[in-house]
């Protein structure tokens, strides 16, 4: 039976997105009479009753709620506090990175904006602008603010994260590289900094480099689906196809909805033979494929109706 999967390896053998970008922590609370402790977690919370008009007391009760994954209550305090006090930077960043933690990066980029334009000086404001930025696919004005934020503080990994990541987004992996190796100069047990890298390597073809680096991801952390299936990935563009289906058969235990995952899986069985296998994996990849995906699903649909003609 002719295998005609050949070209694909290490061209589309596909590899999985990048982790989400990296958010700075906020800023810490301020001096004020007019808190309470909340539950087990010993964060500021405004007792309005007291003093309505206390915008240090608003600002932090904006704090203890996004810390609590109350974003939507955490917005409305920042602006009471802002009412208040508008050329307050500390709630301006604030207020933004909580509207970036619920997917609202125009708005959070225009806060980030108002907190600039009072202190420029805010390391912190321009990580999460870029970060805002990248989540909306705006990659090289990410990098502009990348750079802004490393000038004022170059020990930060997260921000050195941030920009191989957009670098990598644009394709630009062996600086890419020179900014991931950087992050983890300074933070060596960053398992998405190792996988990033990894698929940085995979990109320019360096898979056995790639390999060790998912092995470094996946010693720090097992359950990540996108590292077993890109380690998949360069063990089968290296012609070993057997270890790529074991990668391939964690990352679909961690994530059965995993569509590339499947497909590398349909490619390496294809290469080893196993035509029935391959061509239930190709079938349940194109159940679960984005439609952007276009080369991969046409290859799918070729595969499958050779595996059926022979």
């Amino acid at each position: 039976m002719s295998n005609s999967s050949e070209n694909w390896f290490g061209k589309l053998f596909k590899r999985g997105s990048q982790p989400e970008q990296k958010q700075d922590a906020g800023v810490a609370p301020k001096p004020t009479q007019d808190y309470e402790i909340l539950g087990p977690v010993f964060f500021w919370v405004v007792r309005p009753k007291a003093d309505p008009r206390n915008a240090a007391a608003w600002y932090n009760k904006g704090n203890s709620l996004h810390r609590l994954g109350h974003d939507e209550e955490a917005i409305s305090s920042y602006d009471k506090a802002l009412a208040l006090n508008p050329r307050d930077v500390d709630a301006w960043t604030n207020k933004a990175g909580s509207l970036g933690s619920l997917g609202r990066h125009e708005e959070a980029i225009l806060s980030f904006d108002k907190a600039l334009a009072l202190n420029p000086r805010v390391a912190m404001a321009w990580s999460n602008k870029g970060s805002s930025l990248s989540s909306l696919g705006r990659f090289e004005e990410a990098l502009h603010c990348y750079d802004s934020a490393l000038k004022l503080d170059s020990h930060n990994d997260a921000v050195w994260y941030n920009k191989g990541s957009s670098l990598s987004s644009l394709g630009r992996f062996e600086e890419a590289l020179g900014c991931l190796d950087k992050a983890l100069a300074l933070n060596p047990r960053d398992a998405a900094a190792w996988y990033n890298k990894g698929s940085s390597l995979g990109s320019l073809g360096r898979h056995e480099e790639a390999i060790l680096s998912f092995d470094k991801a996946l010693a720090l952390n097992p359950r990540v689906a996108m590292a077993w299936s890109n380690k998949g990935s360069s063990l089968g563009s290296l012609g070993r196809f057997e270890e790529a289906l074991g990668c391939l058969d964690k990352a679909l235990e961690l994530d059965p909805h995993y569509a590339l995952a499947w497909f590398n899986k349909a490619l390496a069985e294809d290469k080893l033979s196993k035509w029935q296998e391959a061509a239930l994996s190709y079938e349940q990849f194109l159940a679960l494929v984005p439609a952007q995906y276009v080369g991969p699903i046409e290859y799918a649909h070729k595969r499958l109706q050779e595996l059926e003609d022979e």
